[in-house]
């Protein structure tokens, strides 16, 4: 039903079961937004509902050694502002909600910066990492229920989870297997180099029972090259698992694909999680993970390898002392013949304040300490507080404010 009529009609129904009771005109006026079922920071229309949604966040850090990279005897200060908006304008259609998405963000990184490996101050910020730029600017026309058609610029259709470990502390991403950088934390990589996202034409089908479907366009944003997207996701009782194949480029053929896969199953307290993705230039890599959960412990391992014989395993443990205490120990070791072992505590010092500490030991005997105050004061915002230190001498304290709206 058009959301026009519906105002019409209900604002009509309304005014004739009151006219007996009112000789005076009624006004009636109704909230597209409600009627779209759409809450939050909302703005309404006769026909459209806008909503608007952002975060703005800003970090600031001292050190006593260079902070890009890490050598002693330089002072260093270092501050990072980023923040974005979204704006959603949704109306009714006869196929279902139709939207219009825009999202701007900015980070300007190093906004106090000093010291440096020179140890002078930049001259400048470079204009390039400071730039305002669009994030996102697509149509979006359907129901989630059926079918949904984007167009636009926008994030990939490409389903990638079900693949990083569940282990606590480390999170296996110290080697970057299969082409992630080292320290990312993004699972398992998709491989051979494809290009997702950008500038898209994408469609989305619910086939029911928690099964999704998407195919896709993607990278049309490059001149002469269409990556064709293809994904299928499941999501029930027993767990979730997606595989999803990426053909990088139709126009020019060059025969890039990509695969990647992985499901996570629950039977009770007991979770199981594999990955694997492949490409086209014959890398792969595969993830295996699993926990336990039982009344103050939870236990899990995991464990990534690739074509290379490279790999990285983790084993953790938590325990919930009580309302208030969670102590967790963890370690992690590599074919490099590389290890780390933490121990981590956190305390619920009030509902929105909360402490932790963390120590470190690894295979170079250098011990590291971290220590956090996290703030949670309501409205959507957090404050952090931090202290690092290792045995090395190099020092940092930092603090992080971040604000989210909707």
């Amino acid at each position: 039903m058009k959301i026009k009529s519906l105002l019409l009609g209900s604002a009509a129904a309304l005014a004739l079961g009151t006219s007996a009771q009112a000789a005076d005109p009624i006004a009636v006026a109704l909230d597209t937004c409600d009627l779209l079922n759409i809450t939050g920071l909302t703005i309404s229309s006769e026909t459209n509902c806008l909503k608007f949604s952002g975060e703005v966040s800003y970090e600031w850090k001292y050190g006593n050694y260079d902070l890009d990279t890490a050598s002693a005897g330089v002072q260093n200060t270092s501050g990072d502002l980023d923040w974005h908006l979204k704006a959603v304008a949704t109306a009714d259609s006869d196929f279902g909600p139709a939207m219009a998405v825009i999202k701007i963000s900015e980070k300007e990184d190093d906004t106090s910066r000093t010291g440096g490996a020179a140890g002078v101050a930049p001259a400048t910020l470079t204009a390039t990492a400071n730039d305002v730029v669009l994030e996102e600017g697509y149509v979006g026309i359907g129901d989630a229920s059926s079918v949904v058609l984007y167009a636009g610029k926008k994030g990939s259709v490409a389903k990638e989870d079900d693949d990083e470990t569940f282990t606590a502390i480390f999170a296996l991403d110290s080697l970057g297997l299969s082409g992630d950088a080292a320290g990312s934390d993004e699972g398992l990589a998709l491989g051979g180099g494809v290009a997702t996202g950008g500038y898209v034409v994408q469609m989305s089908a619910s086939l029911g029972d928690g099964v999704n479907a998407v195919v896709a366009l993607e990278d049309l944003g490059t001149v002469n090259n269409a990556s064709l997207v293809g994904a299928i996701g499941v999501k029930q009782d027993w767990g979730t698992a997606h595989a999803t194949f990426i053909l990088d480029d139709l126009i020019q053929a060059a025969n890039v694909w990509s695969l990647h896969t992985g499901a996570t199953f629950n039977v009770d307290t007991v979770s199981f999680r594999a990955a694997f993705e492949t490409a086209s230039d014959s890398t792969w890599s595969a993830l295996l993970s699993g926990k336990a959960t039982f009344d103050m412990f939870t236990l899990a391992a995991g464990v990534e390898f690739d074509n290379a014989s490279q790999w990285e395993a983790a084993v953790s443990g938590v325990a919930k002392v009580d309302d208030t205490t969670t102590l967790t120990i963890a370690g992690r070791f590599d074919d490099n013949n590389d290890w780390d072992v933490a121990l981590k505590g956190a305390f619920k010092v009030s509902d929105t304040l909360t402490a932790s500490a963390k120590v470190n030991f690894d295979e170079a005997s250098v011990t590291k300490f971290e220590g956090d105050i996290d703030w949670m004061p309501g409205g959507g915002a957090t404050v952090n507080v931090g202290f690092n230190a290792d045995s090395t001498g190099q020092t940092t304290v930092s603090t992080k404010f971040k604000k989210t709206f909707e």
